[in-house]
Order: C-alpha cells, then structure tokens, then sequence
C-alpha cells in the first residue's frame, strides 16, 4: 500500500502539468518606432505609433491562448506644472486607454496616437486561459514611454523668449537715455 502511495505521489510530481506552473513567463513591449526614440503627440503630418506585447516561455516561444489586459496612463510629473504644463489638462495623469484581450498566439498589436507629451506608464497584466499553451500565476509588468514636444516648438519658444528679451533690454536703453537727457 505504501509503495503505490509513493508510486502516485512520484508520478503527480513529475507530471508535466506540475512542471508547466512552475514554468516563468515573461512579457515584452515593443514599440515603433523603437525607444528610446520619442514619439510625437499627435498632428496631422505624425503616424500612430506601433505597439507590441509579446508573452513568452523561458524557451522564448509564444505563450499561446492568454488574456492580456493593458492600461496606459499618462504620468503627471514636473512638465505638467503650473509653469510647464502640457496645455491639456484634462488628460494630465489619467488613463487613456484600457482593455482587456484575448491572444491566440501570444502577442498582441495596435496603433495609438499619443494625445498629449509626457511620460506613459503602459501596465500589462497577462493571465492564462484553460486553453493556454503554459500553466502560469497571473501577474503584472509596467513599462514606460515617453512623448517629447516637437523640435520646432522648442526651437520657436527658446527664439520668441530671446526676441522679446532683445526687445526688452533695446526699449530700456532708448527710455533710459531719454530718461537721464530730461532729468539733466
């Protein structure tokens, strides 16, 4: 009797199911054009930018049949100040977009525009279905993204700031002069 009782134990603890939920998955994120490119929030002349979450085994091939759920969140952080903002505050810190789905082979794509700069903080959470080719705990990865501003913003920004300070300094010349010519 005990013989077969170590006979079943041995053989639950060697079945393949046993070895499969030990098994680790691991999530990677994509994106192009690749990081640490910026993306541009959106304007007529910009393409969405591609994004990819692939599930995988410890062999490095798909873990097929899994729900992948994704949230995006823009991150509210030093230029969205009440200096600096993104002139979009309604957006500032908040979600914009989730969703849950379900992935035959692993990976999972779209296209998103990015409506506003700033920092994203993309949270991936992958769980198994019962078809999913490998036994796994549900878990979450948080990845990060960032929107710059155009170039030419900055580049006309930093030019209007310096032709006003040039404005600035040339009127405090003439008006000083005029100022010290009538007060002698």
């Amino acid at each position: 009797m005990n013989i077969v009782y170590v006979l079943l134990m041995l053989s639950v603890l060697f079945s393949p199911d046993v070895f499969a939920a030990s098994d680790k998955v691991t999530v990677n994120f994509y994106t192009e054009p690749a990081q640490p490119h910026n993306f541009q929030p959106f304007f007529a002349e910009n393409q969405p930018a591609k994004l990819t979450v692939e599930v995988r085994d410890t062999e490095g091939k798909p873990v097929k049949n899994v729900k992948i759920r994704i949230n995006i969140e823009h991150i509210k952080g030093l230029s969205s100040g009440k200096v600096l903002n993104t002139g979009f505050p309604y957006l500032e810190g908040k979600d914009v977009l989730g969703g849950e789905f379900f992935s035959r082979d692993g990976k999972l794509e779209f296209s998103y525009i990015f409506p506003i700069r700033g920092n994203y903080r993309v949270d991936v959470k992958v769980s198994p279905t019962s078809a999913s080719s490998v036994t796994f705990e549900p878990f979450s990865e948080e990845f990060n993204v960032q929107v710059n501003e155009w170039g030419y913003e900055i580049r006309n920004a930093i030019l209007l700031v310096l032709i006003m300070l040039g404005f600035g300094i040339a009127l405090g010349v003439i008006f000083g002069r005029a100022s010290l010519r009538l007060s002698s």
